[in-house]
C-alpha cells in the first residue's frame, strides 16, 4: 500500500502542475498599461471608433489567454497594441485638423476686417480727394485785389510780360480740359474769356493782368472738373505713378505739373524748322509711350526763344505732332506759345538753347 502510494505522488504533483494557472504574457501586462495611458484615452473621444476596435482585440486577447492559448492571446495582444497607436494617431490627426480648421475660420474673420477696412479707406480716399479738389477750386476762384494803375512804363511792361504768361498757361490747361472732355459746356465760355484777353494784349491799352490771372483760374477749374469723374470713382489711380517711372527709367527725364506728366526737348529743330536727328528719336519713343497709355492724350507745345511767325511755329508743330502719330501716339493736339513763357530769361547766355523747346505733355485723366 505504501509502496502504491509512493508510485502515485509523482503522478499527482504533475497533474496539479499542469492545473494550474498560465502565467500572463507580458503583452497581456503592456496592454493593461497602455489601455489605461492618457493618449489612449484621449483617443477614446477623439477617434472612437479605432478606439473601440483596439479595445475589442484587447478582449479577444484575455479570451485567448482565459482559454489557455498563449499563442493566439500573443498575436491578438500585438494586434491590440497596435491598433491602441493606430488610435491614439487618428486623434491627433482629428486634433490637427479641428485646430487647422478653426485656424482657417480665424483667418476668414481677419480677412473679412481687412476688406471692410480697406473698403472704409477707399471711401475716406474719395472724400479726402474730393475736399481737396474743392478746395483747389475755390483757392483759384477767390477775388483777387486789383493791381491798381501801373506806376511806371517800367512797371505796366512787367505786368504785360505777367499778362501773356498768364494767358499762354490758360491756353495750355484749357486745351488739356478740352483734351479730356470734348465737349464739356462750360470750356466755350472760359475760351471766349481767354481770346478776349489776347485780344487785349494786342492792344497798347493798359495790361489786363487781373483778367489774365482770372482766366488762368478758371481753366484750371474747367480741367480740375474735367477730372473729377474719374478721380472720385478711382481715387488711388496709380496711372499716372506709373507713366512717371516708365519715362524715367527711359532717361527721359519727365517732370509733373497742373496738366500731368511732361518730357521737355530742348534745341529740337533746326534752322529750317525740321526736328533734329536726336529730337526724331526721342518722340519716335514716346509715340510708342503715347500707344500704350492710350488713355492720357498729349498736348505738344512749341516754345520758342524769340518771337516767330506763325507760320513757322505751324510748320514746327506739325513736324513734331506727325512724328507721334507716326509712332503710335492715338491723340495729339498742338499748342504754340512763341516767347510767352520762357524757362530762363532771355538774357541769360545759353538762354537760346533752353528756351527754344518742346514739351510732350501727356494729360492726365484723374487728379491722383
Amino acid at each position: 500500500m505504501s509502496r502504491m502510494r509512493s508510485l502515485l505522488l509523482p503522478f499527482v504533483a504533475a497533474l496539479a502542475l499542469a492545473c494550474a494557472s498560465t502565467p500572463r504574457p507580458r503583452v497581456l501586462v503592456t496592454l493593461d498599461a497602455t489601455g489605461n495611458s492618457p493618449a489612449v484615452l484621449q483617443a477614446k473621444s477623439a477617434a472612437p471608433q479605432a478606439f473601440a476596435r483596439a479595445e475589442g482585440l484587447r478582449r479577444e486577447a484575455e479570451q485567448a489567454h482565459d482559454a489557455g492559448d498563449p499563442a493566439g492571446a500573443q498575436i491578438l495582444g500585438e494586434q491590440a497594441l497596435a491598433a491602441f497607436q493606430r488610435a491614439v494617431t487618428l486623434a491627433g490627426v482629428t486634433r490637427a485638423e479641428q485646430r487647422a480648421a478653426a485656424a482657417e475660420l480665424s483667418v476668414a474673420r481677419v480677412n473679412t476686417e481687412l476688406a471692410r477696412t480697406e473698403q472704409v479707406q477707399k471711401q475716406l480716399d474719395a472724400d479726402a480727394v474730393a475736399l481737396e479738389l474743392r478746395l483747389k477750386v475755390a483757392r483759384e476762384t477767390l477775388p483777387m485785389p486789383e493791381s491798381g494803375r501801373p506806376a511806371s512804363p517800367e512797371r505796366e511792361l512787367a505786368r504785360r510780360e505777367a499778362a501773356r504768361a498768364l494767358t499762354a498757361q490758360a491756353r495750355l490747361l484749357c486745351s488739356a480740359a478740352r483734351m479730356l472732355e470734348p465737349k464739356r459746356a462750360t470750356l466755350e465760355p472760359a475760351f471766349q474769356k481767354l481770346a478776349d484777353v489776347e485780344k487785349a494784349l494786342a492792344t497798347s491799352g493798359p495790361s489786363p493782368i487781373d483778367d489774365a490771372r482770372a482766366v488762368r483760374s478758371a481753366c484750371l477749374a474747367e480741367l480740375t472738373a474735367a477730372r473729377r469723374p474719374r478721380t472720385q470713382a478711382n481715387p488711388a489711380d496709380p496711372a499716372s505713378d506709373g507713366l512717371l517711372a516708365e519715362l524715367s527709367d527711359a532717361s527721359l527725364k519727365p517732370s509733373r505739373d497742373d496738366r500731368g506728366v511732361v518730357v521737355t526737348l530742348e534745341a529740337p529743330f533746326d534752322r529750317d524748322d525740321q526736328l533734329t536727328e536726336r529730337a526724331a528719336s526721342r518722340l519716335a519713343d514716346l509715340g510708342g509711350v503715347a500707344k500704350a497709355h492710350p488713355d492720357f492724350p498729349v498736348l505738344l507745345v512749341v516754345h520758342s526763344a524769340a518771337k516767330i511767325p506763325d507760320a513757322r511755329g505751324t510748320s514746327r508743330a506739325e513736324h513734331a505732332a506727325a512724328a507721334l502719330r507716326n509712332h503710335g501716339a492715338p491723340r495729339v493736339e498742338t499748342a504754340m506759345v512763341g516767347a510767352s513763357l520762357p524757362r530762363v530769361d532771355p538774357k541769360t547766355p545759353g538762354a537760346v538753347a533752353r528756351n527754344d523747346r518742346l514739351e510732350v505733355v501727356f494729360v492726365a485723366p484723374s487728379a491722383s
